[in-house]
């Protein structure tokens, strides 16, 4: 008994912000209609989005740990520096492709598939 009277209490209280949802929708709608400029139209979508968020909970922004562990530091640190040699070699085929003939180009290319 007690589960079916929360559970009508539950269906009840969904067809209540249902109808109070359909209600607002077809007010602003109305209030769209009569909107002259685009200024007037996002003042109604702020509105209504300033009232549907009125009764959630802000989200909550997840705050990075200061404390790093020096592992993590040390991994951080291999990144940037394989990172910045790998820029530092792209800069440097990038300048010496310039003044390379095609065939100095092809070498390049191969010997760079063979490091890998």
């Amino acid at each position: 008994m007690e589960d079916e009277a929360a559970i009508k209490a539950e269906a009840a209280s969904i067809v209540a912000a249902a109808r109070k949802d359909l209600e607002e929708r077809t007010k602003a709608q109305e209030a769209a209609k009569n909107a002259k400029t685009p200024e007037e139209l996002q003042a109604l979508i702020n509105a209504r989005l300033k009232s549907s968020m009125a009764g959630r909970a802000p989200a909550p922004s997840p705050v990075p740990s200061r404390e790093s562990s020096a592992k993590d530091k040390a991994e951080a640190a291999a990144v940037v520096a394989t990172a910045q040699r790998e820029r530092n070699e792209r800069i440097a085929a990038q300048k010496a492709v310039k003044n390379a003939s095609p065939e100095e180009i092809q070498q390049m290319i191969n010997a760079r598939l063979s490091s890998r």
